[in-house]
Formats: C-alpha cells, sequence, structure tokens
C-alpha cells in the first residue's frame, strides 16, 4: 500500500475501521506479501532484480520502494536468501526496518490515534511483521518446492550465475561473513 494511501487511511480512523479492523489490516498485509511471490507480474520483476544484481555491469545497484518496507523488504529479504543467509539471519534483516517507519510516520499515527483510532490497525500497517516474511516465504516453498531449486527457477538465472552474483556483489563489512560461510554472524 502506497504511503499516501496509509497517509490517508490514518487520517480518517473510522474508514480505517471499516476497511482494517478486526484483523483485517494484517490479512491484507499477508495477502499483498504472497502476491509479491506469486503474482506473475510482481514475480518477473523481482526476476529482474535478481538478474541486475547477478550482472556485474549494472554495479552499483540500488532498489527502493516508497515506503521501503513492503516491496524493497522482500526484495532484501530474497537477496539474503538467495545468498544463502539463514531464514532467522533474515527475518532480523527485515524487521530491523520497524524503528525507522515508527519514526517516519509517528506523526500520522500520533494523530490517527489522538482520533481514536485502533492502534493494532495503525501498527500493522505501518510496521513490517513475522507474519507478512513467513507467508512470502511459505509462498516461494508452495511455488517451488523450497529454495534448493529457487535459483534456477524461480529467478531466472542458472545456479552457476547465482553464484556469479554472490561473488560480484556481496562485500562483507567488518565484523561479518558471507551468509552460510565461515566467520562471524553477519551483523545488521
Amino acid at each position: 500500500m502506497a504511503p499516501a494511501r496509509l497517509r490517508a487511511l490514518l487520517a480518517d480512523p473510522v474508514e480505517a475501521e471499516r476497511l482494517l479492523g478486526d484483523g483485517k489490516a494484517e490479512e491484507m498485509f499477508a495477502e499483498t506479501y504472497r502476491q509479491m511471490v506469486l503474482s506473475p507480474r510482481a514475480a518477473a520483476a523481482y526476476r529482474a532484480l535478481v538478474d541486475t544484481v547477478a550482472d556485474g555491469a549494472s554495479h552499483p545497484v540500488l532498489f527502493h520502494c516508497t515506503a521501503g518496507k513492503d516491496r524493497t523488504g522482500w526484495a532484501a529479504a530474497l537477496l539474503l536468501l538467495l545468498v544463502g543467509a539463514a531464514r532467522d539471519v533474515v527475518r532480523a534483516e527485515y524487521l530491523a526496518v520497524n524503528p525507522v517507519v515508527r519514526v517516519a510516520f509517528r506523526p500520522h499515527v500520533q494523530s490517527f490515534l489522538d482520533a481514536g483510532g485502533d492502534p493494532e490497525i495503525a501498527s500493522a500497517i505501518i510496521e513490517v511483521r513475522p507474519r507478512y516474511l513467513d507467508t512470502a516465504m511459505d509462498a516461494m516453498d508452495e511455488r517451488w518446492g523450497g529454495w534448493t531449486d529457487t535459483p534456477a527457477t524461480g529467478c531466472a538465472s542458472p545456479k552457476p550465475r547465482c553464484g556469479a552474483c554472490v561473488a560480484s556483489w556481496w562485500r562483507p563489512s567488518r565484523g561479518s561473513r558471507r551468509p552460510g560461510g565461515p566467520g562471524p554472524a553477519v551483523s545488521g
């Protein structure tokens, strides 16, 4: 959901309750994440991202979306998974955006709450949640039968190219290691 739409919903607690109350906000976002994997249009966009990252001539690569949490969060999670990061590492990196989005949307959320808005609705639409990421990863497992063959089938990049992709863009920061490799845990 675009930030402008989020702000509009947060400006009208009654409409937000009607559209997103009783757990509907979290359900909507979970389904959005599922569609980011299963929809042919979204899958094509993520394949293009992976192919771009795999192409050394395209470096450096910057990817983003409007709010920087849902589409971008899934893209970053996908890239981490493709290079072999453990799901708990991916989850920690994915959830690390929450403090930033809370600050970015604080004025809108506070106005929403002051007008009687449901804090659960605000949280479900402003933050990323483990369930959202789990839904996307479950959809990957459902569609491609797990991560073993995903690079070859889901990203339209043969496994050797994915290996080249990793080698071409993974630059460990101090105190980190390539996901799945020896050394200390990846730092966020």
